[in-house]
């Protein structure tokens, strides 16, 4: 009877020690692979930047136009998502001393055509949407330049070639710069719906640097936009 009850006990213990090992172990395994998750998110931001979650994105570039002393510099197709959430925030900078550099894409372009086509189709059905975007976003910066009194702080260009991402770049040639990539998803007709990460240049040197030398490119062959004429 007793040898019965004792073996008994010692299988219950039996099995409540394989539980706690399996237990342990499975909660090592999961703390390990945690772990290794977690690094390779590491790796992410170093590599590619800081995902920006979309519900906050627009207080994110605000903040970041906010923050800014210096400079603040746009790349986009016609950036009329900036403008248009930011607006009183950019005319805000300029009247704290800041400039303001705009490339948008050339409406004239083979680059543009490409981008009319993806975006709103072929044929004669086509909507304008993307120009009138376009000539939109020149209105803002008009409105900006006007209504911030210093018409030598906005200048404006534009680019030609296919577009792949979408930039904001506060005091880009300061210790303390950040950039705002969009990354144009080509799967998606719209850039503005694709990922959008943030760069650190105190955290991220080599990164930001290379961001900064395509937006100096772009910038240094792009074509002048007379706001007025002289």
């Amino acid at each position: 009877m007793w040898d019965l009850i004792a073996f008994a006990a010692g299988i219950g213990f039996g099995l409540m020690g394989l539980a706690a090992y399996i237990k342990t172990n499975f909660e090592a395994r999961k703390d390990a692979k945690d772990y290794k998750n977690e690094i390779r998110k590491l790796q992410e931001i170093i590599s590619e930047g800081q995902k920006i979650d979309p519900r906050v994105l627009i207080q994110k570039e605000k903040k970041l136009i906010d923050s800014a002393q210096y400079e603040i510099w746009i790349l986009g197709i016609n950036a009329l998502g900036v403008f248009h959430e930011s607006f009183e925030n950019i005319i805000s900078f300029i009247e704290r001393g800041g400039k303001v550099r705009v490339l948008l894409l050339d409406p004239e372009s083979e680059a543009f055509s490409q981008r009319e086509r993806k975006e709103e189709g072929n044929g004669k059905e086509k909507s304008g949407r993307l120009k009138a975007e376009y000539v939109t976003s020149v209105a803002f910066c008009k409105d900006i330049d006007r209504l911030s009194n210093n018409r030598d702080s906005l200048e404006l260009k534009v680019y030609n070639e296919a577009p792949e991402d979408a930039l904001l770049l506060a005091d880009p040639q300061h210790d303390t710069g950040i950039i705002h990539i969009n990354e144009y998803n080509p799967e998606l007709i719209r850039g503005y719906i694709g990922v959008h990460r943030y760069i650190i240049k105190e955290f991220q040197t080599d990164l930001f640097s290379q961001w900064l030398q395509k937006y100096k490119v772009l910038w240094d062959n792009a074509e002048k936009v007379m706001l007025y004429e002289k």
